[in-house]
């Protein structure tokens, strides 16, 4: 453990003492670049917040400690270290004073250091990601807008071309609802592949990874306990790293409202995130298809495709319409895999994971029954030969 961890860390297990905290400033202070960033990212940064305080009748340590990090030795911090001292800002109460001090950790970078703070800011395994922060933690209207504003003014600056890939859990990752083609609670054979495929880019070369997000109706309470759970399924899933946009109680009555808080959630998405393309990944069967149509509407500049695994078996004049809208129904992600790569969204190499994690995903589902593994196993079949360049018979059309 590096020498400045381990004083910091002794210095703020317990009680505090105001010489205590003086002394933390000076070490702070002292400290060269290398030694403040593996501090601070070494696990330091939330326990130097919940210890050093200010005080009624005395000095405001807390404040002196925040101007310390955040402005005086800001141009030291790594883009780690940075978003390591704004989630010990976002955790817990997040003081107007911390909020100001976000604002300006933020607003002193440009173009694609920016770009690396809020990604970075959204490696999270709890519901304190980037959106939650703009739009949760952060009270004050005024820092919001000027953070959004920022963003805004900066995504031309930003040279990262990629897609951010927002996608439904339900039906979607799982067979939960409405889809009956797969035993209840399994995960969809490929989704994994193609969530990693469109992560990678169509040159398997990306400027970023960990570019998925989940966007659910299921809803977040208070203490982000549904969230957090959510990210627990998701993980143990193989699905480490994304953030969770959530829904509410109230949104889960009907279709309509469903659609109307996902859309409202890549509408933050979008404020924070201006210089990414979109792709939609949803269901057929809880308003997945209205949040795309929606999303061309209000930003179709940027959604480079909405793809919807179908689990009510949709009218092929239907899909046909839809396709010619830039919404596309799939049978199967090797079928999505086929459609991203004929978009320029995955590489080949990428469809061709996809096309391996199908086939293995197939052999290891617990099937109802030999009726429904033939039917899915024809579907896929059909799909693979899409994507290995074979033939289809009319049968599998």
């Amino acid at each position: 453990m590096p020498e400045l961890v381990a004083l910091v860390q002794s210095l703020v297990d317990g009680h505090t003492a105001e010489g205590e905290e003086r002394e933390l400033l000076a070490l702070l202070e002292a400290a060269s670049p290398e030694e403040l960033n593996d501090a601070l990212t070494g696990g330091v940064a939330r326990p130097l917040m919940t210890s050093v305080d200010n005080r009624v009748f005395g000095p405001d340590l807390r404040s002196e400690l925040i101007d310390l990090l955040a402005r005086r030795r800001r141009a030291d911090l790594s883009i780690e270290a940075q978003a390591a001292l704004i989630h010990a800002m976002q955790e817990g109460h997040t003081t107007a004073e911390m909020e100001r001090a976000i604002l300006d950790l933020f607003l002193a970078l440009r173009g694609d250091e920016l770009t690396a703070l809020k990604n970075q800011v959204n490696q999270r395994t709890d519901h304190h990601d980037l959106e939650g922060l703009v739009f949760v933690d952060i009270d004050d209207d005024e820092v919001r807008t000027r953070l959004v504003e920022h963003f805004q003014s900066q995504a031309g600056a930003a040279t990262v071309r990629e897609a951010k890939v927002l996608s439904d859990i339900d039906d979607t990752a799982f067979s939960r609802i409405h889809e009956t083609r797969y035993p209840k609670g399994t995960l969809i054979p490929g989704v994994l592949a193609l969530y990693e495929a469109l992560d990678q880019g169509p040159d398997d070369a990306p400027r970023s990874t960990g570019d998925l997000t989940f966007v659910t109706a299921r809803p977040m309470d208070a203490l982000g306990l549904i969230e957090n759970h959510t990210r627990d399924s998701l993980r143990k899933a193989g699905i480490g790293t994304s953030s969770v946009l959530s829904g509410g109680f109230l949104s889960l009555h009907a279709k309509d409202a469903m659609a109307g808080k996902k859309l409202q959630n890549i509408e933050h998405y979008n404020a924070i995130y201006p210089e990414y393309d979109l792709v939609f990944i949803g269901d057929s069967g809880q308003g997945d298809v209205l949040v795309g149509e929606r999303m061309y509407e209000a930003h179709g500049r940027v959604v480079k495709a909405v793809f919807i695994h179908d689990v009510v078996a949709t009218p092929p004049e239907e899909r046909a319409r839809h396709t010619e809208g830039g919404i596309h129904f799939v049978d199967t992600y090797v079928g999505a895999g086929v459609i991203a790569r004929r978009l320029g969204l995955i590489s080949a190499a990428g469809l061709e994971r996809i096309v391996a994690e199908s086939r293995s995903g197939f052999d290891q589902v617990p099937w109802d029954s030999p009726e429904q593994e033939a039917a899915m196993r024809e579907l896929l079949d059909r799909d693979v030969a899409l994507a290995e360049g074979q033939p289809v018979s009319p049968k599998s059309r």
